[in-house]
């Protein structure tokens, strides 16, 4: 639950006087139900404010549907949390007065050198490595070494011997776990008050799983319920020993209540427990229940149905208009928007000039068909070609021929009547329909099929050599940052090597000049001896010997001295030379590195380059592909069959039944992501619907925007126009479907 204040928020309660039918506003993440529209308002208002934090991992400022989510995100993980830690990490968690951050890097510090019982390290044994599993743990106290009972395993898991091992000789492969997931496991096991320094307590349930001791002070509720348990059992057992008006009451034995296992019987019952096995989801969507540890999904939002046009003809509608767009060249037909179309079809007071254009392109091109064309021309002996000016009689000759049969001769004589007007959707748009139908056999939309077939394999083909491309040259990079590594490790060992030969070389060279030091302080320096434990240094006169004898020690003396002295310059001389060798190769080094890491930059930008190269080249032919598709298939279906549709022309993502007999659309973002999350990935073909849906979702939801802003500018327009024309009393300007015109018809 949310922490609102830092404290968990209560949920409001349904009214009580609740009837089935009545209707309600209900908010779709907490299920609370509201009669009044404003209190629903302003309870989503708040829930939308960034005033909630997550009760597991600690974020703050989020709003109440952000907060459950990440509290489920956060519950998951903690899950991940190692079971052997669990009762050691509770005991230092519980009555501790620290707040969070400090309590985890606490634990931490301390469990990343020491260990846990159940827990497999790996061990020194014999001066060689070995797996093993922590048996016990002796000098628990902070300020003494641990020493551990380890049980050592083989490399099947089975125990090969036990010992006593100190800490030193024991190491993980790696930290069991993190900073972050400790929090998370804090926050989940353990609650502490309002005030900072109040004292963290391991839930109840927690505690008698792992043995903490609770004080008294901080269970009345418990005891208080389990004396008033005790009271309501003695109260019972009182007025059933008055009732039956005797002295105590026996229960009955489970075996006696439930006749099983009774004594005496030869036969027994056994019930077989049949464990079913586990679901593989995707699976069929209608056999698909939701369970407690599923997400919560999303209320669908009901697609809007306002279309001009009937709700029979929608399909058909949409088929035409998607016909027209995706070979308006070819028809010499400029583009229209489906709202143009819808009310031109639905135009009573004229002639619509979308509608006219349209016909008159389709008919031309149902004419390129030979065996039609001859057909028209037996009819028509005198003229053949069909003209706008001529629509008419050229649209009902061509109905009449015996081979369109999907029109009423009733709405022909009207058409050529002149009362095209007052002819009925349904029937506009069959005529409409039929000349489509009448265009897949021509011969120019053919070719044109033709050619966009091939073109599409071409880009295709193109697509897969650039991905192919960028495939390999992947691989090449992760081999050459193989090499490169090995490389690295290679010269540092090398580098290591040397550094230790010449480090043994210096000692010995040290050794021996040090060697021969102490040489020269025994044999040529006679001087220096003791005599009845006095010490007697260079220049003094001894009673032994005499002047002559002094001389000769101080010149020895001097020649000694001079020689050390000039070894020690020597020595300074090498160590300089060393410095300034050692010197020299640091600043080789760095130039090294410093070339290498400009020649690495450029290898980058070079590489980002062409990456990026790549990417516009794959986007430019993915816009080359949107031009060229001849077929538009639906995006997927959901667990009731209902099939998503949507067309790159038309910013709404349109909703048709199994049956074809009903259609709506989704015209808004929050829509789209209502729809999304209400798709459950258990299900065959809601995942596969919600996956095609996510694929698409910026180009949707971008198409769903520029169509809104669209619709307001058009709005706006139309309202300018005819404020103008009541303003200066003239008739208002043609706009929207009135004004079209067809740039690329040609007679």
């Amino acid at each position: 639950m949310p922490l609102f204040k830092r404290k968990p928020y209560v949920l409001r309660k349904p009214p009580k006087d609740l009837l089935p039918d009545e209707d309600v506003f209900k908010v779709r993440f907490t299920k609370e139900v509201f009669r009044d529209y404003k209190e629903y308002l302003s309870c989503m208002k708040f829930y939308r404010r960034r005033l909630w934090t997550c009760k597991v991992s600690g974020k703050t400022n989020l709003t109440y549907e952000e907060a459950l989510v990440s509290e489920r995100k956060a519950t998951e993980k903690v899950q991940q949390f190692p079971k052997e830690f669990m009762g050691p990490v509770l005991r230092m968690v519980h009555l501790s007065p620290l707040r969070v951050d400090e309590l985890v890097d606490r634990i931490y510090k301390i469990f990343k050198e020491r260990f846990v019982p159940g827990e497999e390290v790996t061990g020194v044994q014999d001066e060689a490595l070995g797996t093993c599993r922590i048996l016990k743990v002796f000098n628990q106290e902070e300020d003494r070494s641990p020493l551990y009972e380890v049980a050592w395993l083989d490399d099947e898991g089975r125990k090969t011997g036990t010992s006593q091992i100190v800490a030193e000789n024991l190491r993980r492969k790696k930290q069991p776990f993190s900073r972050v997931l400790l929090k998370a496991f804090i926050r989940e096991s353990a609650s502490s008050g309002l005030s900072r320094n109040s004292a963290w307590s391991v839930h109840e349930k927690l505690a008698r799983k792992f043995k903490i001791p609770i004080p008294v002070a901080e269970r009345p509720k418990v005891a208080a319920k389990k004396q008033s348990k005790r009271n309501l059992s003695s109260e019972k057992f009182e007025v059933s020993k008055v009732a039956n008006g005797i002295q105590g009451v026996r229960k009955r034995k489970r075996s006696e209540a439930t006749g099983v296992g009774r004594k005496g019987d030869s036969k027994r019952q056994h019930v077989e427990r049949v464990i079913p096995p586990p679901i593989r989801y995707p699976i069929e969507d209608t056999q698909v229940k939701l369970s407690a540890n599923d997400p919560p999904l999303h209320d669908r939002p009901v697609p809007a149905t306002d279309f001009v046009v009937p709700v029979e003809c929608t399909g058909d509608m949409l088929m035409v208009w998607d016909f027209c767009c995706l070979f308006g060249k070819t028809l010499l037909l400029s583009p229209f928007l489906l709202e143009d179309f819808e009310k031109s079809l639905d135009y009573r007071e004229g002639e619509a000039p979308l509608l006219l254009e349209m016909i008159h392109s389709l008919l031309r091109a149902a004419l390129t068909d030979p065996t039609l064309r001859d057909e028209f021309q037996q009819k028509r002996k005198k003229r053949v070609e069909v003209t706008m000016a001529k629509w008419k009689d050229d649209l009902c000759d061509f109905l009449e021929l015996p081979s369109q049969q999907g029109v009423s001769s009733n709405v022909i004589s009207m058409i050529r009547k002149g009362y095209f007007k007052q002819v009925k959707v349904s029937e506009k748009v069959n005529i409409v329909q039929t000349l489509v139908n009448n265009c897949l056999n021509s011969g120019i939309i053919r070719n044109q099929i033709d050619e966009n077939i091939a073109e599409y394999q071409l880009i295709v083909a193109q697509k897969r050599e650039i991905e192919a491309l960028e495939v390999k040259q992947r691989k090449e990079e992760k081999e050459l940052l193989k090499q490169q590594r090995a490389e690295q490790a290679n010269g540092r060992g090398v580098e290591n090597g040397e550094q230790v030969e010449q480090r043994l070389e210096n000692g010995e060279g040290e050794d021996d000049e040090d060697e021969d030091d102490e040489e020269l302080t025994e044999d040529k320096h006679p001087t220096v001896w003791k005599v009845k434990g006095k010490r007697n240094s260079y220049g003094n006169h001894s009673p032994v010997n005499n002047g002559v004898s002094g001389d000769k020690e101080n010149k020895h003396v001097s020649a000694s001295r001079s020689r050390q002295e000039q070894l020690k310059k020597k020595v300074k001389k090498k160590l300089a030379e060393e410095k300034e060798k050692e010197k020299e190769r640091q600043r080789v080094e760095e130039q090294k590195k410093r070339k290498g890491e400009a020649d690495a930059l450029v290898v980058r930008k070079l590489q980002e380059q062409k990456v990026s190269e790549r990417q516009k080249k794959l986007e430019q032919l993915d816009r080359e592909l949107e031009k060229l598709c001849v077929l538009t298939v639906p995006l997927g279906k959901d667990r009731d069959h209902n099939r998503f549709w949507f067309f790159n022309r038309e910013g709404r993502l349109f909703v048709e039944s199994e049956d074809s007999t009903h259609w709506g659309y989704y015209a808004g973002k929050e829509e789209l992501d209502a729809l999304i999350g209400s798709l459950n990935v258990k299900g065959i073909r809601e995942k596969a619907l919600r996956k095609q849906l996510e694929t698409y979702q910026v180009k949707i939801s971008n198409a769903l925007q520029k169509r809104s802003k669209e619709l307001a500018q058009r709005y706006a327009v139309e309202e300018a126009s005819v404020r103008r024309s009541e303003r200066v009393r003239t008739a208002p300007r043609l706009t929207g479907f009135l004004a079209y015109v067809n740039k690329l018809r040609t007679s």
